[in-house]
Order: structure tokens, then sequence, then C-alpha cells
């Protein structure tokens, strides 16, 4: 039963977090377009801006060093799991807790190290599409409520993806 509660906190954590999350592409989008704070029919915004949108999930399980960074990290996570198994049994509670948190540590490290670089290359290569079809803003698929120039088959291109 407490399982359930957690999911249910986790989930409200990420509408929580999701909201804010558009509230603040909202903001940007506005500046981005040259918001004064006066209501503005669309069809000026569309005149000014063209939007487009990647989906960036897709990209990024597609770049072609997602497996390998991927397979690394899951040996990371094993080896953290195994220096755990072994030195666990003669600590206490503090002791347990203090090495979780070294090796969790660890492995966000080491996730950093293997995916930033791809992050990277993927933002660069939506702002070079970007340019190339005129958009003046790129959003996260999951961010578009309505129109916009689906540009995430051009990105994987651009990255060597499949």
């Amino acid at each position: 039963m407490q399982e359930v509660v957690q999911l249910t906190l986790h989930e409200e954590r990420m509408i929580q977090l999701k909201k804010q999350f558009m509230a603040v592409v909202i903001a940007l989008l506005a500046y981005d377009l040259g918001y004064t704070g006066a209501m503005v029919p669309a069809t000026a915004f569309a005149a000014e801006a063209t939007i487009g949108y990647v989906d960036l999930n897709t990209v990024f399980s597609h770049h072609p060093d997602f497996a390998s960074a991927r397979a690394a990290l899951n040996l990371e996570q094993q080896k953290a799991q195994q220096e755990f198994r072994e030195k666990a049994p003669s600590l206490d509670d503090n002791g347990k807790r203090a090495l979780d948190n070294t090796l969790t540590e660890r492995i966000a490290k080491r996730e950093q190290e293997l995916f930033n670089p791809i992050r990277e290359k993927i933002l660069k290569a939506v702002s070079k599409v970007a340019k190339e079809r005129g958009l003046s803003t790129v959003l996260t698929s999951s961010a578009v409520v309505g129109r916009g120039t689906d540009i995430t088959k051009d990105v994987l291109k651009a990255v060597g993806g499949k």
C-alpha cells in the first residue's frame, strides 16, 4: 500500500514539474516573440514566428552513440551494485546510506560524462535544422499543442541517427 502512495506522490510531482515547464516554455515563447503585455491577435504572432518541434526522446534514443553510452552506464551501475553488496554487510545504517550516496553520485557523474556530449550534439543539430528551415522557435514535441513543423527526422539525419 505504501508503494502505491509513493507512486501517486511521484505522479503528482511529475504533473507539477510539467506545469512548471509549460509555464517556462510559454514565458520564453512570449519573450522570444516580443510579447509586450498587450493582447495581440494570433495572426500577428503567426506572421512573426514559425514554430517547430522535435521529439528529443526519439532523437536521443536513435543517436549513434546512445547504445554504447547506455551500455557503459549499465556497467557502471552493475559495478556500483556489486561494490554495495560487498561492503554493506560490514557497515551500520549510516555507513550504508553514505556508501549508497557515494555510489549514486558516482553513477550520476558517469551519466553526465557519457550523455552530455550526445545532448550537445543534438542541441547543435536542432539549432542547425531550425535555421535551415527558417524556424524562429523550436519546442519539444511534448510541449506542442496545436500546429508546428516537425523537424525530428531532419534532426535525426543531422546527428547520423537511424
